[in-house]
């Protein structure tokens, strides 16, 4: 089953193509806030070194965030277009699992992971996940945003060994130590080539889904294009500033 998938949530953007395990094509670059700008020309380079035509596509998967609120309504607007013109299923991940994949095979004995994704205004996006004792994660909690001291507070009340994973907990680890103070010899910190989302994990995860049959197939027969939505955690911007300035 041949998946492609885009992710542009972060400040790295990427398309993969996969076909089951295998990672067929992929193209990441760091935008720079041109998310829409690089978008197009890497779908089009992933599906040509892929040696494929749209037509070969059994679904597109997109990272639903959390993240930038303009880059990821860029890239599930541009799946959803491509999902109702290829007539394919869209499939919708979260990006912190799409981060917690990225640690498979590198979690060692911890029993906790904690991906983390910058949410600006001095916030951080995150989801505890917990090891299985055959490998697997399983998410604890819904997706939450808040504060550096509220992920520790939640990390702190479960008392397991953790690895975090992501760009915020990379760019805070001297402060995430010095917080957790006796409980730091606990925790430890995935690679900097783990620190963003990648779409080739989205398009996994994608692939798994739909081999369990998790995702519906949207009505491709009456002409309504697929739809995701997106996972804001909090309100734009814009939106949170507009209700001042309407007062002004």
């Amino acid at each position: 089953m041949i998946v492609l998938a885009i992710d542009t949530a972060t400040e790295m953007v990427s398309v993969a193509i996969v076909d089951g395990d295998e990672l067929l094509a992929a193209s990441e670059s760091a935008s720079n806030r041109r998310h829409a700008e690089d978008l197009t020309p890497m779908i089009e380079f992933v599906v040509q070194r892929a040696g494929l035509s749209f037509t070969d596509l059994a679904a597109v998967a997109v990272n639903v965030g959390p993240g930038l609120f303009t880059g990821m309504r860029v890239g599930i607007a541009a799946a959803q277009a491509l999902a109702h013109v290829v007539a394919v299923p869209l499939v919708g991940i979260d990006g912190l699992e799409a981060l917690v994949a990225a640690t498979k095979g590198a979690v060692g004995d911890h029993e906790l992971i904690a991906p983390t994704i910058d949410a600006r205004r001095r916030e951080v996006a995150w989801a505890l996940h917990r090891m299985r004792d055959d490998g697997t994660t399983v998410r604890v909690g819904e997706p939450c945003v808040g504060t550096l001291e509220d992920l520790l507070l939640a990390v702190r009340d479960r008392a397991q060994s953790t690895l975090f994973v992501g760009d915020y907990a990379l760019t805070h680890k001297e402060r995430i130590l010095s917080e957790l103070g006796p409980q730091a010899w606990s925790v430890s910190f995935g690679a900097t080539l783990t620190a963003h989302p990648h779409a080739k994990h989205v398009a996994a995860l994608a692939h798994a889904r739909l081999l369990r049959e998790e995702v519906a197939a949207e009505s491709l027969t009456d002409g309504s294009a697929p739809s995701v939505p997106a996972l804001y955690l909090r309100e734009a911007d814009a939106e949170i500033n507009w209700p001042t300035r309407s007062a002004s």
